[in-house]
């Protein structure tokens, strides 16, 4: 008997992975439509034309989907969905977008500065009172 319930545990487990797979992959954008990769953007408006940039970018690997961006430490984070060989590519993508995203405001999208007051962020000299 207890086998039988562990092999229907590992069943409901296959199970509840595959559907939230299936979740993923339906919200992923793979075509560059940035009117529903946006709706992944969370990030303040200045990072918003380097993530345009990341989602076209994305779009002409074939089986990429965006999912979302954030911040983390005052940098770009991106999550992403892919099950192909060009993985270099996209770390080159993914490594460029960052790189802007270090010189450029959260907020505005002006040449910025990552420093530390209680985080670290990435902001120009006028947004670092906006907090």
């Amino acid at each position: 008997m207890g086998k039988v319930s562990q092999e229907a545990k590992r069943a409901k487990m296959q199970a509840s992975n595959e559907r939230v797979v299936e979740a993923r992959r339906k919200a992923a954008v793979y075509d560059g439509d940035l009117t529903r990769a946006r709706e992944g953007y969370h990030v303040g408006a200045g990072w918003h034309a380097i993530l345009d940039d990341l989602v076209k970018e994305f779009a002409e690997i074939e089986n990429l989907g965006f999912l979302a961006a954030h911040e983390k430490s005052g940098g770009l984070r991106v999550s992403y969905l892919y099950d192909g060989d060009r993985q270099t590519d996209i770390d080159a993508i993914e490594k460029r977008a960052a790189a802007r995203a270090l010189v450029a405001c959260w907020y505005c999208g002006q040449l910025g500065k990552l420093r530390q007051e209680r985080w670290w962020r990435v902001r120009c000299e006028e947004h670092w009172s906006a907090e």
